[in-house]
């Protein structure tokens, strides 16, 4: 639905996926013991691409949003087993594109607030790892790409929570 998300959804080749997973292994225990949970199962990772003027509207990893005469006034779970996301950004959000930046595409958490009062904003470096819960306090969108191509790996897990 081009109304909520435009983006391209690949598959990693068997390679570059036995190599992200090694990675992410190397990670594991800091994430379970940051969250204090223990990491059971994950999706399949997507490689989602964000061309010029595509975009991800606001969402929860684990729930949809409930509105009524469009306001927002809950969110119902569908997802329950989601308790954690991870993105991996193989491009950066750049003033300047090159081949692997763009501009626009930050990813913004609609609920996060800095100590200014302003809402958390993420530009992207490639090669960096975001992991955050998935419920709604972690709602969040992608902003429309305005140049170049937003590239990142995206995966859900399971765990049981200590």
């Amino acid at each position: 639905n081009e109304e909520i998300r435009k983006t391209n959804i690949y598959s990693l080749d068997e390679k570059d996926l036995e190599l992200y997973t090694n990675r992410f292994l190397q990670y594991q225990t800091k994430i379970e013991d940051y969250f204090k949970l223990v990491l059971t199962t994950s999706t399949k990772v997507q490689v989602l691409e964000y061309l010029r003027n595509s975009f991800y509207t606001m969402h929860s990893d684990d729930s949809s949003m409930m509105y009524k005469n469009n306001e927002l006034i809950g969110f119902t779970p569908v997802a329950k087993q989601r308790k954690i996301s991870t993105v991996l950004f193989t491009t950066s959000c750049d003033e300047i594109t090159s081949e692997n930046s763009f501009s626009g595409g930050e990813l913004l958490f609609n609920f996060l607030y800095d100590v200014d009062g302003n809402e958390v904003k993420i530009k992207p470096k490639a090669g960096s790892m975001l992991v955050f819960l998935s419920n709604p306090y972690f709602t969040h969108e992608v902003l429309k790409v305005i140049q170049g191509r937003r590239i990142s790996l995206v995966q859900w897990h399971n765990a049981i929570i200590n």
